[in-house]
């Protein structure tokens, strides 16, 4: 019985393990597939945007 709760466990992690990593693989195979040489082409253009702005003074 207690072989049964350890494959159960075992397996249960395993499920769980695989579900929340194939979210993270799948998105780094379509970047690299179908990224192509805009991958950071939305990254720069907000860095151009806020390359002139002034920086917000915090008030103590």
């Amino acid at each position: 019985m207690v072989s049964f709760f350890t494959d159960l466990t075992l397996l249960a992690l395993c499920v769980v393990g695989i579900t929340a990593l194939m979210g993270t693989i799948s998105q780094v195979i379509a970047v690299k597939l179908f990224g192509g040489k805009k991958v950071s082409h939305f990254v720069d253009k907000s860095k151009s945007f806020q390359q002139n702005w002034s920086p917000v003074k915090r008030r103590n």
